[in-house]
């Protein structure tokens, strides 16, 4: 690391969090110190009071120009959405970006252990409106059958009868119970805290790394993919996040922003 690499800045308002009373910068700063000992990056941190929308988005506008990307935990996804456009140039990942890699690395890993092909397999997504990347990214991994679920459905398709039948369910809510991962169907929820810290570092040291680096489905992808590449045969997701995780996943991410067709700027994916 130089004096001249780009920074990291690690910005939040909280407002995602269930506990409003929650020392918001006491988070960040956990944050950064992984950002630090796994990618090798410097941070700048900005923490942020959610009792005002417009801060978050004037944070965004006014980032130093040392920053190369923005990582913003813990913010809801209507101000994240936001705070993205008054990025501009400035790639910005989310939690909710980094915890739906890990979701499709999980989903794939599990499959592989029931000995499912990806093609075969049947994925339903529940409340697959409050994580819209994920349908996107197992439509990418090749996911043969996805259906999606949200709690305005439970009237006329209750969740149970939409899941009879599927190989996983991906529970968003948090409504199901978590079974043994040899069950049909397996229950994936986001509760595991490791979820979106594994790719983090390995994505962020890559996009400081390639010049005007732009993030969609495809570079989600590899980085899912590096997550699959690295579990043990008896785990759904890898040890981590550690320097050698993070170097797994910046190399797979490189080699993806590489490959990558110049495209439009989707305010989507930063």
């Amino acid at each position: 690391m130089t004096a001249n690499d780009p920074v990291v800045a690690v910005v939040s308002d909280g407002s995602a969090l269930p506990d409003q009373d929650t020392h918001v910068e006491h988070l960040l700063r956990r944050y950064s110190a992984l950002i630090h000992d796994a990618a090798g990056l410097s941070t700048h941190v900005i923490p942020l009071n959610a009792d005002d929308p417009q801060r978050l988005r004037t944070a965004l506008r006014g980032l130093p120009p040392a920053v190369g990307v923005a990582f913003l935990p813990h913010v809801t996804a209507d101000r994240a959405h936001v705070a993205r456009l008054a990025a501009g140039e400035t790639p910005v990942v989310t939690d909710h970006d980094t915890t739906a890699i890990a979701l499709t690395a999980m989903v794939l890993t599990t499959l592989t252990r029931a000995g499912r092909s990806t093609g075969s397999g049947r994925v339903v997504i529940a409340g697959a409106d409050t994580m819209p990347l994920l349908s996107p990214l197992l439509v990418a991994a090749e996911v043969g059958d996805i259906t999606t679920w949200k709690r305005a459905d439970a009237v006329a398709f209750p969740l149970h009868r939409i899941a009879t039948g599927a190989d996983v369910v991906i529970d968003l809510h948090g409504s199901l119970t978590a079974v043994n991962p040899t069950a049909t169907p397996v229950v994936i929820t986001r509760q595991d805290s490791r979820m979106p810290l594994l790719v983090l570092p390995g994505l962020l040291r890559a996009i400081t790394q390639v010049r005007h680096a732009r993030l969609d489905v495809d570079v989600y992808h590899a980085c899912a993919l590096a997550l699959v590449m690295a579990t043990p045969p008896e785990l759904q997701l890898p040890d981590g996040p550690d320097r050698a995780l993070a170097r797994r996943v910046a190399d797979a991410a490189i080699r993806a922003f590489h490959q990558t067709t110049p495209r439009p700027r989707d305010p989507r994916f930063g």
